[in-house]
């Protein structure tokens, strides 16, 4: 049985506009306890970061916490652009005994404003009976994270999104298999 869960959303209705060309993804590299560096457990199904950019896990595992952080360059995009990402979606199998929670914590930011960071936070709560379903969890923020303004070289810079679930109460587990991120373009 497939359950769709909505957390965090605050998503309001926006005349979308994107770059004439969306940079080239050139480089994915990963860090954290669920995607080792070197590790090959994250694979990127998307080969330019236009309206959105889709990621594969194979090691995202865990019953307490874990975390996977996504280090995403890209260059060759239309000059005069920023890019932030407005939501993030997840799906994997989740166990939740009653009593327990998974909080879905996501941390966004470009490497040349680290201190410009977008948190987006959601809970799965279960009070009973246990959740046992592979599950998808969006997230949205208003809360953007501007990359810098893209000059000849259609660069945006360095996104860094570190997604971490954590598993508090009475008993519970995770295994991440997707991410998805839904990006907001505006001229700069």
């Amino acid at each position: 049985m497939r359950s769709t869960l909505l957390l965090a959303a605050v998503a309001p209705a926006l005349a979308l506009a994107a770059p004439e060309q969306a940079p080239r993804i050139t480089a994915v590299k990963i860090s954290g306890s669920g995607c080792p560096n070197d590790s090959n457990s994250v694979k990127s199904n998307s080969a330019n970061l236009g309206d959105n950019a889709s990621f594969s896990f194979s090691n995202l595992r865990g019953d307490d916490t874990n975390n996977c952080q996504i280090h995403l360059q890209s260059t060759g995009g239309s000059q005069g652009w920023q890019v932030a990402v407005r939501e993030v979606a997840y799906e994997g199998n989740v166990v939740l005994k009653a009593g327990s929670q998974l909080d879905a914590i996501t941390q966004v930011f470009w490497s040349e404003k680290a201190s410009d960071t977008s948190v987006i936070t959601g809970h799965l709560t279960c009070a009973g009976p246990d959740i046992n379903n592979y599950v998808t969890i969006r997230q949205s923020t208003n809360d953007l994270s501007w990359s810098k303004c893209t000059a000849s070289d259609g660069n945006p810079g360095i996104l860094n999104v570190n997604f971490r679930p954590v598993v508090q109460g009475n008993a519970g587990t995770f295994d991440f298999k997707h991410a998805n991120w839904k990006l907001e373009w505006r001229r700069c």
